[in-house]
């Protein structure tokens, strides 16, 4: 199976569970959280009236959440999975927000040239096999004066902290399990396979995560890309070292575990200690390598 077919069939697979798994939600809350991700991507205000497009836009966790903060009154999205469309245009229609959404592969989009002022995206490139006709696309499709930002996309370095972090997590808790260990209240029950979909035995979804994420990036090789690609202004930004280890262990816990042991108290504390972490996080930026935090956020001035 090619990257393209494994990634409509992964995302349609999974677009049903997908707001759970990744405790996605449409609130303030989370809004304010999206928006300081795009507000340091401009550095500074998100820009005003302007014609907004997401690329792999999923179930509209950006889009939305910048409608619920006011700076978006519509916007256009698109997405390789016509599952994650329609999850995202439930959304949208709870929302009350105006959307208008097309199934496209990023590296062919199905836009006029200088379509859009903004184009918008979140951990949408590490998906996508052929990069340079991607940002060459994007590149078409804005404005001149136009530019893209894309956020949650996993560093080399950031990716290999995490995987330590996860493989340690995962390691602890099945010893914690057979020593008896409990939580939630109760004795802990591993699942067979990570919660990825409600089926349990669905274990050919677990195996086509593996194939749909397909780079790490090196930020200033990215950079180096985007400029090749014909943008003028090129910058990125990184954040999440401490709150992307403790994230990726909170993920694997909840993944390996049966829903019964996940209580509303285990949500709250994770949350809250996860925002913690971020704030923590915005200290160390100011001295720790950049290359070293988990997410980069990339900025693409046509």
């Amino acid at each position: 199976m090619d990257v393209k077919e494994a990634n409509i069939k992964f995302h349609d697979g999974a677009s049903a569970d997908y707001d759970r798994k990744w405790a996605i939600r449409f609130d303030d809350d989370i809004s304010r959280f999206v928006l300081d991700k795009f507000e340091l991507a401009f550095q500074g205000s998100f820009p005003e009236d302007v014609r907004a497009m997401e690329i792999g836009c999923g179930t509209g966790f950006v889009i939305l959440n910048l409608g619920i903060a006011g700076v978006l009154d519509e916007a256009w999205g698109c997405d390789i999975s016509q599952g994650m469309l329609d999850t995202c245009q439930a959304n949208a229609d709870a929302q009350g927000f105006k959307v208008h959404l097309q199934q496209a592969d990023v590296e062919n989009l199905p836009y006029e040239d200088a379509s859009f002022d903004i184009v918008l995206g979140h951990a949408v490139l590490h998906h996508l096999p052929d990069l340079e006709t991607a940002l060459s696309e994007i590149y078409r499709v804005l404005t001149p004066g136009g530019a893209c930002a894309v956020a949650g996309e996993p560093t080399y370095w950031g990716q290999k902290i995490a995987s330590f972090f996860k493989r340690s997590s995962s390691a602890g808790l099945k010893t914690y399990a057979k020593l008896g260990g409990r939580l939630g209240g109760k004795a802990i029950s591993l699942r067979n396979y990570p919660a990825i979909v409600s089926a349990e035995d669905n274990h050919e979804l677990w195996e086509l995560e593996h194939q749909v994420d397909i780079h790490n990036f090196r930020p200033r090789e990215l950079c180096a890309m985007a400029r090749k690609a014909g943008f003028r202004e090129v910058r990125f930004e990184t954040e999440e070292l401490v709150s992307s280890a403790l994230g990726w262990c909170i993920r694997t816990i909840e993944g390996m575990v049966d829903e019964e042991n996940i209580t509303d108290r285990w949500r709250w504390g994770a949350y809250h200690s996860y925002q913690r972490a971020r704030r923590i996080d915005e200290i160390l930026y100011r001295f720790w390598p950049r290359e070293s935090f988990y997410n980069m956020i990339i900025y693409m001035r046509k």
